[in-house]
């Protein structure tokens, strides 16, 4: 009885364990089918605990690619795609607000060569710079089968993206976009700051020749006002000789 009891407990917690992977594994990535091949989406990086990712940090799209079958539900790897990604088997695109990215092709992870990776691992390196959702659209074929998939992130697919101060320690380093932006109002006052000197400077240019030129006409007024007066002398004494 008391082993039954121990072979029960055993089976729960199994259970138990295979569920709270299951859930995290969802909550990490998008699983979804196309033919008998399984796909999984979501970034490569994520903390060990939470439903976000970090803005600014080294991360990559990740996309696994198998076979399940019900004798063996860890599934096959498939590793033949985008072998070369000048014709790639799939892509994916990536969209922030109404900004959309280029296609990206996730490259094969493994590395023949010294045997590390995952055989059935692609991955393109990115690095989130605005905080919010993302949208990964993953579209192509594998070996025939189409595969086309608009997700979205959030706690049932793949992390959105967060803030990092709050993590960060000891001191918080303001977010890029932030940064990006506090740099962009100082440039506009700066170059703001610096059309109002232009402008000074060519109305102050202006009045100078203006003033210059006043000056000049002043002069010549005043000796075309002296020949005057010495030619009205001049014939006024000829007047009177006369």
């Amino acid at each position: 009885m008391w082993k039954l009891s121990l072979r029960a407990c055993a089976v729960v917690a199994g259970m138990l364990l295979a569920l709270a992977m299951s859930v995290d594994v969802a909550s990490a990535h998008y699983v979804f089918t196309a033919g008998e091949y399984r796909i999984a989406i979501g970034w490569q990086n994520e903390p060990a605990s939470g439903t976000d990712t970090f803005v600014g940090e080294q991360n990559a799209i990740q996309v696994f690619v198998d076979i399940a079958s019900a004798n063996n539900p860890q599934g096959t790897p498939v590793r033949t795609l985008n072998q070369d990604c000048t014709h790639p088997d799939f892509q994916v695109t990536v969209t922030v607000g109404t900004t959309t990215s280029s296609p990206f092709c996730p490259a094969p992870a493994y590395d023949s060569d010294t045997g590390n990776g995952r055989l059935d691992e692609y991955d393109y390196a990115l690095i989130p710079t605005v905080v919010g959702t993302y949208t990964f659209h993953i579209f192509g074929s594998i070996n025939g089968i189409p595969i086309d998939q608009t997700v979205t992130s959030g706690p049932s697919t793949f992390d959105s993206v967060a803030d990092s101060s709050a993590v960060e320690f000891p001191v918080a380093v303001p977010a890029v976009a932030a940064l990006s932006t506090k740099v962009d109002a100082v440039n506009q006052r700066a170059e703001s700051a610096l059309a109002d000197a232009q402008s000074a400077t060519t109305n102050a240019t202006a009045a100078k020749s203006s003033a210059s030129t006043a000056t000049v006409l002043a002069i010549v007024a005043i000796v075309l006002a002296m020949l005057l007066s010495g030619f009205n002398v001049a014939i006024g004494s000829r007047r009177r000789r006369t």
